[in-house]
């Protein structure tokens, strides 16, 4: 019995496909060639750097960990007629890897949590895949592939996501009832952002993608049953899947120096507040946030509701911790970083001097001109003789850590409010119940 890795990417396209769908063509066909053939854990949908350009539509990457009899031949076989069959653009990436006897694993870890955070050459990928000593088939993605198989390794957090896929026949429209099915995954409290604050269900593609609904959750039991609970309220699915995930676990939250930052670097930045916000037009809140290694102007976009109104409540001073990526400012030379949660470390309460007391009536006195005291607008009290003003330390109306978008608007790898302090599950090797029905 042979234990393999398989790390799938680039089977989308802007038009239509998936990669975690071919998987499950990719499964099922297995499973037609060996009946014994075991999944070693679940099937692993793996996010990466979201500030990419150049990445698959979904930027996700898909891996399996199997034991079998088949070989490493017969699987690249099984891919490439599988590959030329799916996709009329035959672009997909596969890597093929022996996990027994190699001391050269952790090389695919590392490429992982590179790909999180940095733009990884292709080059680079090639000499990890040199080094490992797998098979490789096709190239464009290969470092998806590679990074999927990292994770697979990693050990790291990890979160749930069950997707259903639409048959074949079905219609361009997805018939899905929104209400009943968000009054079902709205009853289950190992669910999150699922449905957002208008009740519409947040994981339903709306062009030729072939996934019917999403629903993420921790706990794979609760997805199974809620998602038979919705089969009522929704088209038929041709398959479904529950896929291990490091969506929404935070994996890209490595701190960085600001004068370290590179275009297309994810991670941590903080700093303190340079000057005041600058609200612009529709709503984008700009923040210049400064460290000891440099300054850069941080956008919170309108979308990211109700994070940038937050972020204009902000004052220069105040000290504040950022989770987001680097990219080309545009219309100037630089750099931005574009803003995925918030912290507030400190934010000083303001200090407001005001105007003495009339010792008369109590009211609040009101200058008599330059040099002149202060009368009363009430009783008409007037004094010469220079009053000491009174100090008040006005508290700040601003939220509870973390200040994340709402619903349907967070970012794939953003942990959203609902699982701080959770202990996610971890990746492991695992004999337990594997969910996908095919």
């Amino acid at each position: 019995m042979k234990r393999l890795a398989i790390g799938l990417d680039g089977y989308d396209s802007n038009f239509s496909g998936c990669t975690t769908h071919f998987t499950i063509f990719l499964l099922k066909t297995l499973k037609f060639y060996e009946k014994n053939l075991k999944l070693l854990t679940d099937p692993l949908l793996v996010r990466l750097n979201p500030n990419i350009p150049f990445k698959t539509r979904g930027n996700a990457a898909v891996s399996l960990l199997i034991e079998g009899e088949l070989s490493e031949a017969d699987i690249e076989k099984t891919i490439e007629e599988l590959s030329a069959i799916y996709s009329f653009e035959n672009k997909g990436s596969a890597y093929i890897l022996d996990l027994d006897g190699n001391r050269r694993l952790e090389e695919t870890v590392k490429l992982y949590l590179r790909s999180l955070t940095d733009l990884v050459p292709q080059k680079v990928a090639e000499e990890v895949a040199e080094e490992v000593g797998g098979v490789s088939i096709g190239g464009k993605s290969l470092v998806g592939a590679l990074a999927a198989i990292g994770y697979a390794l990693s050990g790291l957090p990890s979160t749930f996501e069950l997707l259903a896929y639409r048959a074949p026949e079905a219609e361009f429209i997805r018939r899905i009832d929104e209400k009943r099915v968000s009054e079902v995954l709205l009853s289950y409290r190992t669910l999150f952002n699922n449905v957002n604050r208008k009740n519409k269900v947040v994981a339903v593609p709306r062009g030729p993608d072939p996934v019917l609904i999403g629903i993420r959750g921790i706990d794979k039991g609760e997805l199974e049953d809620a998602f038979r609970k919705i089969l009522p309220y929704i088209e038929a699915p041709s398959s479904w899947c529950i896929f291990r995930t490091n969506q929404h676990t935070d994996p890209h939250a490595v701190h960085k120096k600001i004068g370290e930052l590179r275009v297309y670097v994810s991670g941590l930045i903080e700093g303190y507040i340079s000057r005041d916000p600058l609200v612009k037009k529709g709503g984008h809140v700009i923040l210049n946030i400064s460290d000891e290694s440099g300054e850069i102007e941080a956008i919170f976009y309108r979308e990211t509701y109700p994070m940038n109104v937050v972020a204009s409540k902000l004052k220069k001073g105040d000290r504040i911790r950022i989770l987001g990526g680097a990219l080309d400012a545009r219309e100037r030379e630089g750099l931005i970083f574009e803003a995925e949660k918030l912290w507030i470390l400190s934010a000083p309460e303001i200090k407001v001097l005001k105007n003495p007391r009339c010792p008369r009536c109590n009211a609040r006195m009101e200058s008599a001109g330059k040099g002149k005291g202060y009368r009363c607008p009430k009783c008409g009290y007037r004094t010469k003789e220079a009053l000491e003003k009174e100090l008040f330390l006005l508290k700040r109306d601003l939220p509870k850590n973390p200040i994340s978008p709402l619903e349907g608007r967070i970012r794939h790898l953003v942990k959203p409010p609902e699982l701080e302090g959770i202990e996610l599950p971890r990746v492991e090797l695992e004999r337990g119940e594997i969910f996908c029905r095919f």
